[in-house]
């Protein structure tokens, strides 16, 4: 698959890792030239492009039309919505992924076309709300104070 990977640190780096391990075509943005530097020495078969993944520019000459997957890691919920909006409306782009701070844009973004949005606040609430972890709730019983003070 045709993967842009854009904005992001550490996220950015190990996805850009596991992903070619898959044998995926990748390209990664990033505003940083730093963090460009270095992704482009620790992975000698990835296309690092230093530039706003946020600016259409950008993605033109980073050549994105028809790719497989976006995923934008900026760490700014506006601007993952609009590198994904951007990639899909301009550059035909097939699916779009982002992650979110605010778990309240995971809804917000799917309605506004984004394919998968992506918090962790958002998927630790929908894990504890299985109805397996009220079960564990349940069976967890904890002793008064006045029990635990007699140890």
């Amino acid at each position: 698959m045709k993967i842009a990977v854009a904005g992001g640190r550490d996220e950015a780096d190990f996805l850009t890792g596991l992903l070619l391990k898959n044998k995926h075509r990748l390209i990664v943005i990033n505003d940083d030239r730093g963090y460009c530097e270095h992704l482009a020495a620790k992975y000698d078969k990835v296309s690092v492009i230093n530039g706003d993944p946020g600016s259409e520019e950008i993605l033109s000459d980073a050549g994105i039309r028809g790719f497989d997957i976006i995923i934008a890691l900026s760490g700014k919920d506006a601007d993952n919505l609009e590198i994904c909006q951007m990639a899909k409306r301009l550059f035909s782009v097939k699916k779009t992924l982002c992650t979110v701070r605010n778990p309240r844009n995971v809804e917000i973004f799917k309605a506004l076309g984004v394919d998968q949005v992506i918090s962790a606040a958002y998927i630790l609430a929908q894990y504890i709300q299985q109805p397996s972890m009220a079960d564990i709730q349940q069976e967890v019983k904890v002793a008064p104070a006045s029990e635990k003070n007699e140890n």
